[in-house]
């Protein structure tokens, strides 16, 4: 390696206490050793803090604020970060031994980019699973078109960020609690190159008891609610539009199906033009009854094979 890459590891915390200090102390037992650990507290009430106290590492900085939830926390780690790459990891996920050491061969073979990310698996009721990612197994370089099922590549438990680039974009959007990260990852691969080798080396922990996505989400808290922050960049980008539009749509329908005329699911679908798209998603949003007829006979003709 030509130089040392010294790396800030943000970690939010909020009432992890059975999970935090296994997640330090797969950092701690990271092959990688030029790195420290800023844990950002967001007004835990459980033993969360106590927990991180018992842990005797120099490494180890621990930072206590009021609950703002995730994005506020990653912010202040962003702040509170000594050096210039951030790599970030949930207080509830792990990492395998070489993650670091092969996230700092990322940095410097490909100095360009602003974003670097790896492959994950997933632990479901100490039940792993690879996360399959549309690359090529061992796929390793600069993605060259993200606007496909390849931006999703990216987690926030496998993603190492360049501070400053986190800064220009405005890092995580505070408004936001479900698809935070997804925001931060799309904002940056727009103005900068992205990283990425296809290979297993963290484990993100599905079964945690408080884990955001088992829960029922408000469509404020959603990142597709804020869609008119993309609106330069749809206009810029068409690969990005026809991507991100349908994602939205995909995202919006539930709600939709709950309540057709909410005046916030009305103003996001304002910004889409359908007849952009495959016909079916005219429908669904246009002719709501004529979809969910097309969708029954759908199913009815797959059940009769």
């Amino acid at each position: 390696m030509k130089e040392k890459i010294d790396i800030s590891v943000v970690i939010p915390l909020y009432n992890k206490a059975a999970a935090i200090t296994s997640t330090i102390q797969s950092v701690l037992a990271q092959s990688y050793p030029y790195f420290e650990i800023v844990i950002i507290d967001d007004g835990s009430t459980d033993n969360s803090v106590q927990n991180v106290k018992l842990i005797d590492d120099r490494r180890i900085r621990l930072i206590s604020k009021q609950n703002g939830g995730v994005s506020s926390a990653r912010n202040e780690g962003i702040r509170q970060a000594q050096y210039d790459y951030i790599a970030f990891l949930d207080a509830d996920d792990l990492w395998k031994p070489t993650y670091l050491e092969e996230i700092v061969k990322l940095i410097t073979d490909f100095p360009e980019a602003s974003l670097w990310g790896t492959g994950y698996e997933f632990l479901i009721n100490n039940t792993s699973s690879r996360a399959e990612k549309s690359l090529p197994d061992n796929f390793r370089g600069i993605i060259q078109n993200p606007w496909s099922s390849v931006a999703h590549s990216y987690c926030t438990t496998t993603s190492c960020c360049r501070r400053q680039s986190l800064l220009t974009i405005g890092m995580f959007d505070e408004r936001i609690s479900y698809g935070e990260d997804i925001d931060v990852w799309w904002r940056l691969m727009l103005h900068y190159p992205a990283a990425y080798y296809n290979k297993s080396l963290a484990i993100y922990r599905f079964d945690e008891d408080n884990r955001l996505m088992n829960k029922q989400i408000s469509l404020e808290k959603l990142y597709i609610c804020y869609f008119e922050k993309y609106a330069e960049y749809r206009k810029e980008n068409v690969a990005f539009r026809r991507f991100i539009d349908q994602e939205c749509m995909w995202w919006l329908y539930p709600y939709y199906k709950q309540s057709p005329q909410d005046k916030d699911v009305q103003r996001i679908l304002k910004q889409i033009n359908l007849d952009e798209y495959k016909w079916t998603f005219k429908l669904r949003f246009s002719y709501p009854l004529l979809y969910a007829l097309y969708m029954w006979l759908k199913n009815v003709l797959h059940q009769s094979k």
